[in-house]
């Protein structure tokens, strides 16, 4: 009997995936207003929320820093060297899409399409 439980309940069962994480440049407190609604429309779109992300604020992309290694990684702020916008890439492991900040998206429709083109890819939508 012992067996047939080790077959059907696997640890795997148990293991969670870690939530996505949103980058943004600025602390959550100076996010504004405007800016937050335009993050909740892009969650809204890929099927999220923001109680379904992990939002960190990190003044340049560091990936080695964040303490949990995520599956997924939008970043929104200047880009570090070797990135490109609106590219869906592997980093140290991580697959990461990096966007212009989101005051900038706010008002650029191009740039939203290369995104949504770009988080598409991210999340096999």
């Amino acid at each position: 009997m012992t067996d047939t439980l080790n077959t059907l309940f696997t640890e795997e069962l148990y293991q969670i995936s870690p939530l996505p994480i949103i980058i943004v440049t600025k602390p959550w407190t100076e996010v504004q207003p405007a800016e937050r609604e335009q993050l909740s429309k892009i969650l809204v779109a890929l099927k999220l929320s923001l109680d379904s992300v992990t939002v960190l604020h990190q003044s340049k992309l560091d990936l080695a820093a964040l303490t949990i290694k995520p599956e997924r990684v939008i970043y929104f702020g200047p880009l570090p060297a070797g990135l490109t916008h609106y590219e869906c890439i592997d980093a140290q492991g991580v697959a990461l899409v990096a966007s212009e900040d989101l005051s900038q998206l706010i008002t650029n429709d191009p740039a939203r399409k290369k995104l949504w083109s770009a988080l598409r890819q991210l999340f096999s939508i």
